[in-house]
């Protein structure tokens, strides 16, 4: 057909040849646009979308010259790790601790060590306290005072909510540890009592408060952060500070199977910019704790003193605290039982 013109042939071959070899999904050379999901625990939705988010966007337009679009869902922590191993497309995960980082990874959908991360992938912290009533009027002081009989406690669902789990691991090991007993009856004794006295949960830490500042219960076991900013925007609640509580802390993850080859750039320096000094200062003004330099910290005069705080390595990690805390007592031994 091309005897006259034998180049015209081989170029045609060439380029079918080429384009045979590209693959199907490919976006073009610089993207003018990445986007990137973000499936995060409850209490940490302001603070990100607010914050986080933003101030992300202006940094990568203004290094790379590509606008960055987050699509997000937050909820209970426990919850996010079931719909990401359920198939949702999430890039990255902010967890409410780090067993739920350990899942996605047993699932092979993290194959990225958070660990290797600043400061082993945690990202904030915050102590578990009490919410009260103004005034205070049933004069709670501590964990104890939260089984005595009558209290009513709202308290987010530790089956579903990654603070709920935090709260659990407080509320017995306070006792646990008091004075450095290690008495597994008392502090098995007081978390008893203290799910004696709660009347209502909610998947989310987020959803309690809402409960709470509704008006159901006397007192409600949450984040720091979640009662200091909700006092921040009129919330009528009071904080009180147990003599001794656990410090939650909070990771984020790659989830390696969901990102594309070219979206892996934007999504590795989004993960890295929240251990700089902008993103942790962002998370002290949502009254998260941050884990880069604590005069971040002394700068927030909300802040509350611990006496004597205590974090899940105490408890023996969470390698142990989930089977025989969470899972072994709460579960099977008080929850299943009061059923």
């Amino acid at each position: 057909m091309h005897k006259r013109f034998p180049w015209i042939a081989a170029t045609l071959t060439l380029i079918v040849l080429a384009s045979s070899c590209q693959p199907v999904e490919q976006p073009n050379d610089g993207p003018s646009r990445q986007t990137i999901i973000v499936h995060g625990f409850s209490i940490e939705e302001e603070t990100f979308t607010e914050g986080i988010f933003p101030t992300f966007q202006a940094l990568w337009l203004e290094q790379k010259g590509q606008e960055v679009i987050f699509q997000s869902v937050f909820t209970g922590s426990e919850e996010v790790t079931e719909e990401i191993i359920g198939g949702a497309q999430a890039d990255v995960a902010i967890l409410s601790n780090e067993q739920h980082a350990t899942w996605l990874h047993i699932n092979d959908l993290v194959e990225t060590d958070w660990r290797a991360f600043p400061n082993e992938g945690i990202i904030s912290r915050s102590p578990i306290i009490i919410a009260v009533r103004p005034g205070n009027p049933l004069e709670i002081a501590d964990w104890a005072d939260l089984a005595r009989p009558g209290v009513r406690l709202v308290h987010c669902d530790p089956s579903t909510s990654g603070g709920a789990q935090w709260a659990l691991l407080a509320e017995y090991g306070s006792a646990l540890l008091a004075e450095g007993s290690g008495n597994p009856e008392a502090a098995q004794e007081q978390l008893r009592g203290i799910w004696a006295n709660v009347i209502a949960t909610a998947p989310a830490c987020r959803e309690t408060l809402k409960e709470f500042l509704f008006g159901e219960g006397d007192a409600l076991i949450t984040y720091e952060q979640n009662a200091l900013l909700a006092q921040s925007r009129g919330a009528a609640l009071e904080i009180v500070i147990p003599r001794s509580t656990i410090m939650s802390e909070h990771v984020a993850v790659i989830v390696d199977k969901n990102v594309k080859p070219w979206e892996r750039e934007v999504v590795e320096a989004f993960l890295n910019f929240l251990w700089s000094d902008r993103a942790q200062k962002i998370f002290t003004r949502y009254y998260f704790r941050a884990v880069t330099d604590e005069a971040l910290n002394e700068a927030v005069t909300e802040f509350h003193e611990i006496e004597k705080p205590f974090t899940v390595q105490d408890l023996g990690g969470w390698g142990q605290a989930y089977p025989e805390i969470i899972n072994g007592i709460w579960k099977e031994q008080i929850s299943e039982q009061a059923e």
